[in-house]
């Protein structure tokens, strides 16, 4: 008896990890695949299992399935999920506290966090913010100091902290944002970018989400992923101009390591993808040597050809000591369908 029970109990600790990692970590499942769910706010919603995540921004009631979310999760159990950490943070009423015993609630008491944090006063220039904040539009920046990458970023985000409705004036955009763990930006407009217009810093398990927005010319990286074991979320976003690449994993950071994920759905590429000294450009790359990977459904890009520009380029990274002694980070060229790159050609097409 003794022995059926200790089976019993194994099998469901299983269970509760393999539930577990139907989500991001730290989100909450509202419904399984194929189910409906209904949302009380328009809400950034996770669909998929494990590491494999497609997202996308829904209000309503709507079916948990990949027609609903636009993009293939083959095989699995998948659900839809959301993100309630930066409601917890930010929030001090005991109906937040409480959030976590149902979807339904936890839905709810986001609705009345994101309402009652409108702030202008927070979103200013040189500072870190806390908790969710709704910046209400308007415009900050500080100098830009050309693709100096020692420049302080406009604003940081602790761990846990969203910001929405923002826009970051043209020539003062720094070194654009910075996130140091979960974060969310939520129609954020950078009008042209200096040296990045947002990095990934949060470690292991850390997930930033970038929903909507904008941003323009930019000469190197838009995103810039540093954090190891962490992933960046991007839905709905567009680039204006000429830009560097779109996204690109640190080839030489210090004690370089992965591995890295970009998750990337609906992403609209306006202008030419070219380096301003006539070196390589392409759209994201990544360090395979370090397990990075790359999903990315439903981009366009303005005039594109196929290997004009590449779109997913694997690299080998190497760390900051390696670089002193001589080192480079080596381009392999570019990859469809592979464990990095999960991207196939029909994911990209042009306008």
């Amino acid at each position: 008896m003794t022995i059926k029970y200790w089976i019993l109990g194994l099998l469901t600790c299983v269970a509760v990890n393999s539930f577990a990692a139907n989500r991001p970590s730290g989100w909450t499942t509202i419904c399984k695949e194929g189910k409906t769910c209904t949302l009380a706010s328009t809400t950034n919603v996770a669909f998929g299992r494990s590491d494999q995540f497609i997202y996308k921004v829904l209000n309503g009631t709507f079916v948990c399935s990949e027609l609903t979310f636009g993009g293939r999760i083959a095989g699995g159990n998948n659900e839809c999920s959301i993100n309630t950490s930066a409601t917890t943070s930010s929030s001090k009423s005991s109906s937040t506290s409480k959030s976590s015993s149902s979807s339904k609630s936890a839905v709810t008491s986001s609705s009345k966090s994101s309402s009652s944090s409108t702030t202008t006063t927070a979103c200013k220039a040189g500072t870190t913010i806390s908790g969710a904040v709704d910046c209400g539009n308007i415009s900050i920046g500080t100098t830009c100091g050309g693709q100096d990458e020692g420049q302080a970023p406009v604003l940081t985000l602790a761990d846990g902290a969203s910001i929405k409705n923002l826009r970051i004036k043209a020539g003062a955009a720094a070194d654009g944002i910075h996130c140091k763990g979960n974060c969310t930006m939520e129609n954020v407009v950078w009008e042209d970018v200096c040296e990045d217009a947002a990095t990934m810093l949060g470690g292991s398990g850390k997930v930033m989400n970038i929903i909507g927005g904008s941003a323009s010319h930019a000469e190197d990286n838009v995103f810039q992923h540093n954090g190891i074991g962490s992933t960046i979320n991007i839905n709905g976003f567009t680039t204006y101009g000429t830009i560097g690449r779109f996204w690109a994993s640190c080839g030489n950071c210090t004690n370089n390591a992965g591995p890295r994920k970009l998750v990337a759905n609906n992403v609209n590429i306006t202008g030419p993808v070219a380096k301003p000294d006539g070196t390589m450009a392409y759209v994201l790359r990544l360090n395979s040597n370090y397990g990075d990977k790359a999903t990315v459904r439903n981009m366009k890009i303005k005039n594109y050809k196929t290997g004009a520009p590449q779109v997913c380029v694997q690299a080998t990274g190497i760390t900051k000591a390696e670089e002193q002694a001589g080192a480079k980070q080596t381009n392999q060229g570019e990859f469809w369908n592979t464990a990095s790159c999960d991207i196939s050609k029909s994911d990209v097409t042009a306008y």
